[in-house]
């Protein structure tokens, strides 16, 4: 995964589990910035058109971009590199170009939210070992 060893996606599906998914009122919560502050994680949230910045990163930052799928009533969530976007879902490809991926989404429906989320890969105050 973009997030680099030990964070395959089997991982993080599996340590996903410890988390609420649906706060009480039946919307949809952010598990991820739990996730990623109970792992040591510096993140910040930004604006969308930032996402074009990440290849001046230097594979440091990786985003998290949300987006909702109204006639499915659920949301989804892709992952974001200086290579391009790596979605979650089965028979995705490995990398897409951000614009592409937008393009391709917004035909299905896809609203795209303004901010997604910077996270620095390595995480605060432990060694990272790659």
């Amino acid at each position: 995964m973009v997030m680099g060893s030990p964070y395959s996606y089997e991982r993080v599906l599996l340590d996903s589990a410890k988390y609420p998914k649906i706060t009480a009122d039946g919307k949809f919560l952010a598990w991820w910035e739990l996730y990623l502050r109970d792992d040591g994680f510096d993140y910040v949230y930004c604006r969308f058109n930032g996402l074009y910045a990440l290849n001046e990163c230097a594979g440091e930052v990786v985003g998290l971009l949300g987006m909702d799928i109204p006639h499915l009533q659920r949301g989804h969530i892709v992952a974001v590199d200086e290579l391009g976007v790596v979605d979650p879902a089965d028979n995705a490809p490995d990398h897409i170009h951000l614009a592409d991926y937008v393009c391709g989404r917004l035909p299905d429906g896809a609203v795209f939210h303004t901010e997604w989320l910077a996270v620095r890969k390595k995480p605060m105050g432990r060694v990272w070992k790659p």
